[in-house]
């Protein structure tokens, strides 16, 4: 069976409280979801583009269920239930991931301790279209690391600048060197089917001293391409950083 992408629920005895930030929770949550082998070989090595770039080929969505957010203490109270999608172009890592899921009795989430309530496969996507319409489930992002005055900057961009598709498609090309293990000629058009600022989305990742600000873009795009390189994003995620959260989408139905 080819997963490609799956839903997990997990119910807790308690509140499930998570900070600013908690993306890197989810993304530890996942971590140890793997077996011994795959978590060494994935947080070690990974999959290495001809440019020597590594990626982890998973991505994931942020939790389903709203949270209520406490603005003095800056947490999230999910209740005693959370959700969220895991998707990967390998389906050994999905295999793997459930085959331990239902070997573990408990599972954390930062001081949260979650209790495994279900499982649900979402099954492969297939498209035959070279144009889609597709909705963001986590923020696209893509960026550039400058050094300016001696410091280095990372500089992010909007849908609306011509870096954005450029950069788009050179990391898809770097993806897909790392997992076909051969060049890809072919490059995207991404199209926001919006002119507002307010689908910038400002993420807080990691915690404390290591915490730091992404900026990515939700909203609705215009994906124009070769089916087989759609359904690969589709996999694997459009953008930059998908195994820490970014570049998850849906397919709009016409």
């Amino acid at each position: 069976m080819e997963y490609i992408r799956i839903k997990v629920e997990f119910i807790s005895d308690n509140n499930i409280i998570l900070p600013i930030g908690f993306n890197k929770y989810i993304q530890a949550l996942i971590y140890n979801m793997f077996s011994q082998k795959l978590r060494k070989f994935i947080h070690e090595n990974g999959f290495e583009s001809f440019s020597k770039r590594v990626y982890r080929f998973f991505t994931f969505s942020s939790i389903l269920e709203r949270g209520k957010y406490y603005k003095k203490m800056k947490i999230f109270n999910f209740g005693n239930k959370i959700s969220f999608y895991i998707s990967s172009p390998i389906n050994e890592i999905l295999e793997d991931i459930l085959n331990n899921l239902f070997e573990k009795d408990r599972f954390s989430l930062g001081e949260n301790i979650l209790y495994l309530s279900s499982v649900i496969s979402l099954g492969s996507f297939y498209t035959e279209k070279n144009i889609i319409n597709i909705k963001m489930l986590t923020p696209l992002e893509v960026h550039k690391t400058e050094i300016i005055n001696n410091k280095k900057k990372t500089i992010y961009y909007s849908p609306f600048s011509a870096e954005f598709e450029e950069l788009i498609n050179l990391n898809l090309k770097h993806k897909w060197e790392a997992f076909y293990n051969k060049e890809l000629k072919e490059s995207i058009k991404i199209i926001p089917l919006f002119n507002e600022n307010k689908y910038k989305k400002i993420v807080y990742y990691g915690l404390g001293d290591k915490k730091y600000i992404i900026e990515g873009w939700m909203g609705n795009y215009k994906m124009k391409g070769d089916p087989k390189i759609i359904k690969f994003l589709y996999d694997v995620g459009l953008g930059s950083k998908n195994s820490q959260g970014f570049g998850m989408f849906e397919v709009l139905r016409e």
